[in-house]
């Protein structure tokens, strides 16, 4: 594969919620991104996905602060905390999902904590996918009387938005995003869904 076959990341403004090398800030700027680390190196082992990266504006402030973030290396921008998303239509279980965020993204599914992200992720979801679900970073496990939920980012679980009669009881289920309404519904983990990850 060459370089200028890899499959390009939109980027609708400058990011700093994850380091990543120099040399893929230079490919960032001349329009062309690999979707792996390794992709310079040879082809991608997984399907390529089709992603939309987008940074999440100031006014919704939903991101985590400064200490949970590593800056991007731009010396004017010092200690700052942007959140970023890739939304990747391409379905896929939630296990890969999480592997796909972890591997090629150097990040993990998002989390959400306030109403103000989960706004800003529907609105992302509905404007880059089709589908009515969309994976995000939350299990709910069996517990009496209500299951007990986590993020799998081990951030607190400060904020939920479950559809009536969710989380589910009984076993251990994934979280999505409906794209219709905002609201969270348990999901089997073996679902294939888009996902949207947190980088």
């Amino acid at each position: 594969m060459a370089l200028w076959d890899v499959p390009r990341v939109l980027v609708v403004s400058p990011v700093s919620c994850a380091m990543r090398p120099c040399l893929l800030i230079a490919l960032a700027l001349l329009g062309t991104v690999p979707t792996s680390r390794s992709a310079l190196a040879s082809p991608a082992v997984e399907d390529e996905e089709d992603v939309t990266e987008l940074e999440m504006p100031e006014e919704y402030s939903g991101c985590r602060g400064a200490s949970d973030k590593q800056a991007l290396g731009v010396p004017s921008m010092p200690g700052t905390a942007t959140c970023r998303y890739v939304v990747i239509s391409r379905c896929r279980t939630f296990r890969q999902a999480q592997r796909i965020c972890a591997r090629r993204y150097c990040g993990r599914l998002a989390s959400i904590h306030d109403s103000r992200t989960n706004a800003f992720l529907l609105h992302l979801a509905r404007r880059n996918t089709n589908a009515g679900l969309v994976w995000i970073g939350a299990v709910s496990q069996p517990a009496t009387p209500f299951p007990n939920c986590h993020w799998t980012d081990r951030s607190p679980w400060n904020y939920s938005r479950w559809v009536h009669g969710h989380p589910l009881p009984g076993r251990c289920f994934c979280t999505a995003l409906c794209t219709n309404n905002g609201l969270w519904r348990s999901v089997r983990c073996k679902r294939r869904l888009p996902f949207i990850c947190e980088i």
